[in-house]
């Protein structure tokens, strides 16, 4: 074997184990910031709003209230993007926190919101990480408060990671 068959043959084993999907696979990720989560999809917003809602619900959330930002603007003369909003809330999870701090009801219920720019949706939610740490100056904050602030969390980032990567 030649020393040029051998290093291109180096070459291509290094690119393909470096690669983690293959070049036609496109991968939504999540943008994670202190303050929230972000994913943008090559969904219209219908779409993705049902497979969200499902995805709530699947995980023990309320769908409090659904609220299409865009009909109404358009209900006031102004033309805007499809934008809604999708307020939603876990009653077990909000008490633990809520009955030691009233002060969280002022982030409740939760919301993601949506919208769409050139058939892309885009999905929004604040972090309850983030709430975690207004709220975790106080000291009335529980143990069992502060751990479902991060179990919230985690679902929320696991449920737009699902949706990023079409697993639902």
């Amino acid at each position: 074997m030649s020393a040029k068959y051998h290093f291109s043959s180096l070459v291509l084993i290094a690119i393909c184990s470096l690669q983690s999907a293959p070049l036609w696979a496109k991968e939504s990720a999540v943008v994670v910031t202190p303050v929230k989560y972000e994913v943008t999809l090559d969904d219209k917003l219908p779409a993705v709003r049902e497979m969200l809602i499902s995805a709530l619900e699947a995980r023990n959330y309320a769908v409090i209230n659904q609220l299409n930002v865009q009909e109404g603007l358009a209900s006031r003369g102004i033309e805007a993007h499809p934008l809604e909003l999708v307020e939603f809330c876990n009653l077990t999870k909000a008490y633990t926190i809520t009955r030691h701090v009233p002060d969280f009801e002022m982030f409740a219920p939760c919301r993601f919101a949506l919208f769409e720019t050139d058939g892309k949706t885009t999905v929004m939610v604040q972090r309850p990480a983030h709430v975690l740490s207004i709220l975790a100056k106080n000291p009335k904050l529980s143990k069992e408060g502060k751990s479902s602030l991060e179990e919230f969390d985690h679902d929320l980032k696991a449920m737009l990671t699902e949706l990023a990567s079409g697993d639902f």
